[in-house]
């Protein structure tokens, strides 16, 4: 849920109190304005940012551009000074007319997946874009805070970077950076010598088909060996690329769904630890999907998804424990059975 008031419940933090604050430093950027800089080596699974919001769109209820800016200026007077400070020195991609609301417009994040209300961040708003990104940011409403982890090794000197798009071939996110932030993106994978590129897009867009396949009812039900199997080339493919945002979660719920559609308790249970793992890496112990997710590292059978057919039925305690890594594998994807 998001914040119900313009700004932190006990105001705005001083950039001493923010959890992370020692990794990290805001920095001018050549050709990107300011960034967030490590200042030590970070390893994954590290918190970088733990931060409430400056203030959220929930201030805004008119439906005019004027009457926003309105709602914008009222909302933005309401808070501390240092507060004030930080929103208006934020980048705006769209000068002129309405500068409010244009900074909101260029710096906002939904407070959670499909959440029409965004938030406005003093020092995650600060953070740029990479197709690669370093680090994986979420909304936590059992804190009311945006929280930034490192979810692949960055090193002292190098940029905090996260993903402003969903993914997907270089032509799709150069349109998408373009038409919503006003940039060409120059990131490690949009620089890619050409055939590499060619090559990573074409990696990109089988992954697109195969998801859209994974999410495909009919076909998880009558044919789930093969679902399966496209899971784990999608899995394979984003091992390629390096994914290491929401995807990857998002995959292993799919497979813990579709084993445990038709019965395999065993296999389901390691795909939801694997899946509260990713978890805890990416949005941290506190993360509320992992909460929701943990009881059926135990029990999948107390799942929704659970017992449609008797297929593949296993008992969660049917989980071998005698297999090295390469045989574990193998039982796990169902390619033994």
């Amino acid at each position: 849920m998001a914040p119900s008031s313009t700004s932190p419940p006990n105001g705005a933090s001083s950039e001493s109190e923010i959890p992370g604050k020692g990794l990290w430093t805001v920095e001018a950027i050549p050709g990107k304005g300011k960034g967030v800089i490590a200042s030590v080596d970070i390893k994954p699974g590290k918190l970088l940012i733990s931060e409430a919001p400056l203030l959220t769109t929930d201030c805004v209820t008119s439906s005019t551009l004027e009457g926003m800016e309105k709602d914008l200026a009222q909302a933005l007077r309401t808070l501390p000074k240092d507060s004030q400070r930080a929103f208006l020195s934020l980048h705006n991609n769209y000068p002129g007319k309405n500068p409010l609301s244009n900074i909101v417009r260029s710096n906002g994040y939904p407070l959670g997946p499909g959440s029409e209300v965004g938030g406005i961040f003093a020092n995650i708003s600060r953070i740029n874009h990479s197709c690669r990104p370093n680090a994986v940011h979420s909304w936590n409403p059992l804190l009311n805070v945006e929280t930034v982890y490192a979810v692949r090794p960055v090193k002292s000197g190098e940029e905090i970077t996260l993903s402003y798009t969903a993914g997907g071939p270089s032509k799709t996110r150069q349109q998408e950076l373009k038409a919503g932030f006003g940039f060409d993106c120059k990131c490690e994978i949009c620089s890619l010598p050409e055939a590499e590129l060619k090559a990573s897009d074409g990696r990109l867009v089988r992954a697109q088909n195969l998801d859209s396949t994974i999410g495909n009812a009919e076909s998880v039900r009558y044919s789930p060996a093969k679902v399966l199997k496209n899971c784990k080339t999608l899995l394979g493919i984003y091992e390629e690329e390096g994914i290491k945002d929401d995807r990857l979660s998002r995959l292993y719920y799919d497979v813990f769904q579709i084993v445990n559609m038709h019965g395999d308790l065993a296999r389901a249970s390691v795909w939801a630890r694997r899946y509260c793992e990713e978890k805890k890496r990416s949005a941290g112990r506190d993360s509320i999907d992992l909460l929701e997710m943990m009881p059926f590292v135990r029990d999948p059978s107390k799942h929704s998804s659970s017992g449609s057919t008797r297929d593949w039925k296993t008992e969660v305690k049917a989980v071998p424990k005698d297999l090295d890594k390469e045989a574990f594998e193998k039982w796990l994807w169902r390619e033994d059975a």
